[in-house]
């Protein structure tokens, strides 16, 4: 499986690299530039806060 090389064209040097796809030709995960290419990206849910348990006695 090809992935996406995220280190920039103009100083990418790497042998495996292909220009034409803008992504890496070899099956390794090791790059530290890879990125995966598909898949799902979890969005980020909203945090929602919970009331503490001394809080009710803020309330009175």
């Amino acid at each position: 499986m090809a992935g996406m090389c995220g280190l920039a064209p103009d100083i990418n040097k790497c042998p495996n690299y292909n220009a034409d796809k803008v992504s890496c030709a070899a099956n390794n995960k090791a790059c530290g530039f890879f990125r995966a290419s598909g898949g799902k990206k979890e969005e980020k849910k909203e945090y929602k806060r919970k009331e503490r348990w001394y809080e009710q006695y803020y309330k009175r």
